[in-house]
């Protein structure tokens, strides 16, 4: 199974043109889910030493698969060094930006977009999308079920607690936690 599973994972980089410094090592499988106009795509881009849980026997506390999307043609989801996630959603509509040494607790989703309009009309023709890129600066830890909404900029260092939805940017260095996720204190 471990075969077939990196066999997939290789084919599914390859269909996307994923760049990567190394290969990321992905234990279980991914899958990249394009919403593109057309089926035009983005970037996904992987530094080194990426790791990636992907499956209930990989981690089974945050659900069953990590997912990548892409919204918008353009759209950009890069992982940098040593970044690592478990069973994540991490959908793009413009750019989401995981720094060196960040780690995304099971079932996270991070979301630069709004995915659909709240007007109807707007809603069913696809248009009109809010979105903003998603900065996790080096050495954050987003913790388990965290939601990180659109324009969000979660500092160096800092800490998402289990279950947040950060909707606003978190500065360096500080623990925030809830819904809306507000600061708890400083590391």
């Amino acid at each position: 199974m471990k075969l077939l599973d990196a066999l997939y994972n290789r084919l599914m980089l390859r269909r996307y043109k994923a760049e990567y410094t190394t290969f990321p090592r992905i234990f279980g499988r991914i899958l990249v889910a394009d919403f593109t106009p057309g089926g035009v795509g983005g970037t996904l881009r992987f530094g080194r030493d990426v790791v990636i849980n992907s499956g209930v026997t990989a981690n089974p506390v945050g659900g069953i698969r990590t997912v990548l999307i892409f919204k918008a043609p353009g759209a950009v989801i890069e992982l940098d060094d040593r970044a690592g996630g478990s069973n994540v959603v991490l959908g793009a509509y413009e750019h989401i930006y995981i720094g060196k040494d960040v780690n995304l607790g099971a079932g996270c989703k991070i979301l630069d977009n709004d995915f659909h309009s709240l007007d109807l009309e707007e809603r069913i023709a696809d248009v009109n999308i809010g979105h903003a890129p998603v900065r996790i600066e080096d050495g954050a830890f987003i913790g388990t079920n965290a939601i990180i909404m659109k324009g969000v900029t979660v500092g160096e260092r800092s800490v998402i607690a289990a279950g947040a939805i950060v909707v606003k940017s978190v500065p360096p260095g500080e623990i925030w936690g809830g819904n809306p996720a507000k600061f708890i204190r400083k590391l």
